[in-house]
């Protein structure tokens, strides 16, 4: 009969260390939040406008 080893044969502590956390002022996040919202509105803006060009009234998507 085998004999059980068993699976861990040394113990190691490993330490774990959390980098510091950048501080960012509250009107910088509301500058990137109000810049973000800006171009996604200009995006969506941009799609609907692509959209409209793409499909002319006189040639509906259905002859596509």
């Amino acid at each position: 009969m085998q004999e059980n080893k068993p699976l861990v044969t040394s113990v190691r502590t490993i330490t774990a260390t959390r980098p510091a956390v950048e501080t960012v002022p509250l009107q910088q996040l509301i500058q990137r939040a109000e810049a973000a919202a800006l171009r996604y509105a200009l995006n969506d803006a941009k799609a609907d406008r692509w959209g409209r060009d793409s499909f002319p009234a006189s040639d509906p998507p259905q002859n596509y």
